[in-house]
């Protein structure tokens, strides 16, 4: 069979400008347009929760696996478990066996103080624009705090995981088997 490599690079030169013409749907480029911007004007709400990346694939005792990857991690309601949650759905849960409510630094602890008694002092004077100042610095305080979380794990050599988690002022500590 011969074949004539003249036609062949005249075709792919003249479809590698444009849409192919032998697709029956014309394709959509990746990438972004000059029009498009690259952030979303209403997006996602982000978790607040830290993240983890599992860096290998971990097993149980009855053959159940997770996968190495991204995962949230949350603490359970009653404070006996680490939630590890992947795409908003729960794929495995590890035991706490530390745990330390309410860890803030003395400065933190002044800070929080001293916003708490400004608004107190605005609500008793009547002072709607500085209690509602306070209130802002408040929740800023807030989310300063939450921006300092964190969910760790490293292997201790011996045989074990350690998984550590710090968020809102809790801190716990969980063991995975390897």
């Amino acid at each position: 069979m011969i074949i004539d490599t003249n036609f062949l690079s005249y075709d792919f030169m003249t479809d590698f400008n444009g849409p192919k013409r032998h697709f029956p749907e014309p394709f959509y480029p990746s990438g972004l347009f000059d029009n498009q911007k690259p952030t979303y004007k209403y997006g996602p709400k982000s978790s607040e929760y830290p993240n983890l990346t599992l860096p290998c694939t971990l097993h149980d005792d009855n053959g159940n696996s997770i996968s190495d990857g991204y995962y949230m991690v949350v603490l359970s309601n009653n404070m006996k478990y680490l939630d590890l949650y992947q795409s908003n759905t729960l794929k495995a849960r590890v035991k706490v066996i530390k745990l330390v409510e309410k860890m803030y630094t003395q400065e933190e602890l002044r800070e929080e103080s001293e916003i708490i008694g400004r608004m107190e002092r605005a609500k008793l004077n009547k002072k709607l624009q500085k209690y509602r100042e306070a209130e802002e610095d408040l929740l800023a305080f807030k989310d300063r705090v939450k921006a300092n979380s964190y969910a760790e794990i490293f292997d201790s050599g011996k045989g074990y995981y350690i998984l550590n988690y710090n968020f809102n002022g809790k801190k716990a500590t969980g063991i995975i088997q390897k």
